[in-house]
């Protein structure tokens, strides 16, 4: 006789939505919106430059000397001569005293890319000069190019104390409110922003992410609309808006986008992976398959522990053969090699460096052995012969996680259940029992042994666990069936 261990068979949104939007973000976090494209914008070219200029209300006063400096500097701009702008500004005797000349110098060195020196710069002409406004906010600029968010956001205050109403000081107050967690700040600081910038589009992109993270993904989405109208093939646009959907809790539309982008080419392997589950999720496991396997072939296939994430889904939906397809292609997978604790595959250099003799390699996304990833592989392969292969197999690869990690509560757990479908009750509420002790599987492991107990007619004692599960975590299904037991023991 057999028991069920009542699994979620339905993958959470939340989980899904870390998948798609952070790459480079915290497991449970969005990814914040990358500021890189502002620095190539004409629009941001225009208000940097606008800097240029010397406004006596808030800037320092120039002498007629450093005016005829400016002069000459404003000559060879003109004639695209930046080293030799810059060459007249570092000979003027007097610079490093001059709060004007000097954050001149600053923004030659941005635009010209020495970044590090553009701050020592815009910070020498702020020192010199404390209420120089375009200084704080080309200084501020800078730090957040070097991603000194900190740093960057009291100069930007300072600025809009100082009289600025720029969309560039506003734009990147939003930028540095949103790094820090503030979305509502950072909502208003972009809205702002496009009074004076309307078509600058990060602005736009980073009213998207704050209303996202204010939970108003219908007025996000508006907002992603509008912007593939222009840029239908920037793939992150439709990512970014499958991530509304899921909030709003269309999964067809959000699965309509990533394939979008998918069959643009344009999808990482992660999100190719994300884009499986949402087919699982839609009990479609055909295109889901196919997904999966796309993001092991992939150039750069995501990290083995996301690729296991994908067995794990296929189990759960019991889609045993698919799982096993799976589990077998990812073993075969050669970047994989290192992370599965085998020996690191021949790497393969580019052809260019073949070309030129070069011993540069090809990087592999897994630098390390990833133990945690190959023991749920295990119970993946475990879980798999139990169900349309040979129990006994899966008992052996279960009893070597035992054998590796006698604290290994999941693996008792799963060692429990072959007990049970051999009809070792015993045995399998020993180990029930024993998993129960730790806290992140209690809930688990207490329901799974109320199950046991009702599937031997032992109703009185089953209560009790599952009472203590529902305690622990409670779950509608679970107090429907808690009732159902409890009318058995009434009966």
């Amino acid at each position: 006789m057999s028991f069920s261990f009542m699994k979620r068979f339905f993958l959470p949104v939340p989980a899904l939505l870390a998948i798609i939007t952070s790459p480079a973000a915290a497991a449970e976090a969005r990814a914040p919106m990358s500021i890189d494209p502002l620095w190539e914008s004409a629009a941001f070219r225009r208000a940097f430059t606008a800097s240029y200029g010397v406004d006596s209300r808030i800037e320092p006063k120039v002498t007629s000397d450093e005016k005829a400096v400016l002069d000459a500097v404003a000559d060879e701009m003109a004639d695209g001569d930046r080293d030799g702008a810059i060459a007249r500004l570092t000979s003027y005797a007097r610079l490093n005293d001059s709060a004007a000349l000097i954050f001149a110098l600053g923004n030659l060195r941005f635009e010209g890319g020495t970044i590090d020196d553009a701050v020592a710069n815009f910070e020498r002409a702020v020192e010199l000069y404390p209420n120089f406004r375009d200084a704080h906010r080309n200084l501020a600029v800078a730090l957040v190019q070097r991603s000194q968010f900190d740093r960057a956001e009291p100069h930007l205050v300072r600025a809009l104390e100082l009289g600025a109403r720029d969309g560039l000081t506003l734009g990147l107050l939003g930028y540095c409110h949103a790094n820090a967690g503030r979305h509502q700040a950072a909502l208003q600081a972009y809205r702002l922003a496009q009074l004076t910038m309307p078509e600058e589009t990060q602005w736009k992109l980073g009213e998207a992410h704050a209303l996202l993270d204010l939970d108003d993904p219908r007025a996000s989405a508006s907002i992603y609309t509008g912007l593939l109208d222009d840029r239908p093939t920037d793939e992150s646009l439709w990512i970014n808006q499958a991530d509304a959907f899921l909030q709003l809790g269309e999964p067809e539309k959000g699965i309509a986008n990533l394939e979008f982008a998918r069959r643009l080419g344009r999808l990482g392997a992660a999100e190719t992976l994300a884009l499986g589950h949402l087919y699982l999720n839609e009990s479609l496991p055909e295109p889901a398959m196919v997904c999966y396997l796309e993001a092991l072939g992939a150039e750069k296939p995501a990290p083995l522990g996301k690729a296991v994430d994908a067995v794990e889904n296929l189990t759960r939906f019991r889609e045993w053969t698919s799982a096993a397809d799976l589990a077998t292609a990812i073993e075969s997978v050669p970047a994989y090699a290192v992370a599965l604790g085998g020996e690191p595959a021949e790497s393969v250099a580019e052809p260019d460096q073949k070309e030129a003799g070069e011993s540069s390699t090809v990087e592999q996304p897994e630098a390390k052995p990833d133990p945690a990833a190959v023991s749920r592989l295990v119970r993946c392969r475990a879980l798999i012969e139990l169900r349309i292969g040979d129990p006994e197999k899966g008992a052996e690869l279960v009893r070597g996680l035992i054998d590796a990690d006698p604290l290994d509560t999941e693996a008792l757990m799963l060692m429990a259940r072959f007990h049970a479908e051999a009809e070792r009750y015993e045995e399998a509420e020993m180990l029930l029992e024993q998993a129960a002790r730790d806290p992140d599987v209690e809930a688990e492991a207490l329901r799974n042994l109320g199950e046991l107990r009702v599937s031997q007619g032992r109703f009185a004692e089953a209560l009790e666990p599952l009472r203590r599960s529902h305690d622990l975590q409670p779950d509608p299904n679970l107090a429907a069936y808690l009732e159902a037991v409890e009318r058995a023991v009434e009966e």
